[in-house]
């Protein structure tokens, strides 16, 4: 095992004060997938706390930034590293802080282990040596994709279900047989789960899986989709064969999502988030609009305000919640353009609204996310997109006759400026003019009224 030069020393230093340092959590993972470690969390036994922090202060300067929780963060350069003193944790209420913490760095390994949530994260590497300690076949359910619990202390913090909705999705196959009844015993206690932590591995289920569809179906195989009933309604919402073979808007929403994790890193980096989202949301109008003859007119605008409902209760992120919104509301639009043969002026409009980019990766995720689809069939509505994003660039259509330019005229502002300004952007839009004369001759009828 190859570790940073930087922490070589670090390991170094731990060991000659008497300290014994492990490699834990994901990085543990990772090497054993033969991939490269990423995030590097290292637990230090037979050290106080203290003495751990003066050992890292040589090095850099130590975060201690959970301190109820002894953990240390560390930045060296570019990289950043988590160092933490082994703890006991005892609930002593339902609440996601009633909790008891106890450091004990003269806990044995196999007792520590004991306690973590996921035997995958049970495994833990001697950063002395390179030997991996795994007192509960870890490495073996990772080779089978199974996502089994340590031990019945998973159940003292019910957020652990939401973890294995995203591990599930990330590093798994199948959840154990046992895990998933005893997930299904702890729904009850959802709502004592702070919203931070729950949003926290949403990101991680839309913003790192392959599939996130895995950790959606989980929700519904474990019984915690019912505390997400915008999403838990698709299930029993059907569709015309002839446009979804895929059946309920449920099955087209698994594609999607998993449609758009494929197209993810084509976004910019401002709208990623936004953009897994939405594209997992995009339909949830359709249970509300959806006819007896399978039609779901309206479902777009319908739907962007319930999209907000399901964001509010994850973030109170006001620019990705409205970020959300606006790809609900727009996302059937580059389609219905496409097939009218709309002029530029709509997809100028439509580029004023959203990045054109970005729509068009939401209308390619959502046509991609159906039965017998792939992301190689030409999707003309993303394409034409495309072509006119790269015409009008990441910013909005500026104006081109601003308010500074009627006072040159020699008019005095007054509140029709405002109606006087947006005719002619409008005209500028409809008519791509870009001469600021002209557009001053073309709403001279209404300056007139000053």
């Amino acid at each position: 095992m190859e570790i940073p030069q930087a922490l070589e020393g670090i390991v170094a230093n731990i060991e000659k004060a008497g300290g014994q340092p492990y490699l834990v959590g994901g990085a543990v993972i990772d090497l054993l997938r033969g991939m490269p470690a990423k995030d590097f969390d290292i637990e230090v036994y037979r050290l106080s706390l203290n003495d751990l922090k003066n050992i890292l202060s040589a090095h850099g300067r130590p975060n201690l930034v959970g301190e109820s929780f002894g953990i240390i963060k560390l930045r060296i350069g570019d990289s950043e590293y988590d160092f933490n003193i082994p703890r006991k944790e005892s609930r002593i209420g339902v609440g996601h802080t009633d909790f008891k913490v106890d450091f004990v760095p003269d806990i044995s390994l196999e007792e520590a282990a004991l306690r973590r949530d996921l035997t995958i994260n049970s495994m833990c590497i001697d950063l002395r040596n390179g030997t991996l300690h795994d007192f509960f076949n870890g490495r073996q359910d990772l080779q089978a994709g199974i996502i089994r619990h340590t031990s019945e202390k998973f159940s003292e913090d019910p957020l652990r279900v939401l973890r294995v909705m995203q591990l599930l999705a990330r590093k798994g196959k199948a959840v154990a047989p046992e895990t998933l009844e005893l997930c299904r015993h702890l729904a009850g206690q959802y709502e004592t789960i702070a919203k931070e932590r729950i949003f926290e591995e949403w990101n991680k289920l839309l913003m790192k899986a392959e599939k996130p569809s895995m950790g959606l179906q989980f929700l519904l195989d474990c019984e915690w989709i019912k505390y997400y009933p915008e999403l838990d309604a698709l299930r029993d919402t059907p569709q015309k064969y002839e446009w979804h073979p895929e059946g309920t808007v449920w099955n087209h929403t698994l594609l999607a999502t998993d449609a758009a994790a494929q197209l993810r890193e084509k976004l910019p980096e401002e709208w990623k988030r936004a953009y897994m989202y939405g594209v997992m949301l995009h339909d949830v109008g359709k249970p509300s609009t959806t006819s007896e003859e399978l039609t779901s007119h309206g479902h777009a605008e319908k739907g962007a305000p319930i999209a907000k409902q399901f964001m509010r209760r994850l973030t109170d992120d006001v620019d990705l919640i409205d970020k959300v919104f606006t790809i609900v509301h727009d996302h059937l639009r580059p389609g219905q353009l496409c097939r009218s043969g709309a002029p530029e002026s709509a997809w100028k409009r439509l580029h004023n609204d959203i990045p054109l980019n970005v729509i068009a990766y939401v209308s390619k995720a959502d046509s991609t996310g159906r039965a017998g689809r792939s992301h190689d069939d030409l999707h003309m509505p993303s394409e034409l997109a495309l072509k006119y994003f790269e015409k009008y660039g990441a910013k909005k259509i500026p104006p081109v006759l601003m308010g500074r330019d009627l006072i040159a005229a020699g008019y005095a502002p007054g509140k029709i400026f405002g109606e006087v300004l947006s005719e002619a952007y409008q005209i500028q839009i409809d008519e791509g003019i870009a001469d600021k004369n002209v557009l001053l001759d073309r709403v001279k009828h209404l300056l007139c009224q000053i």
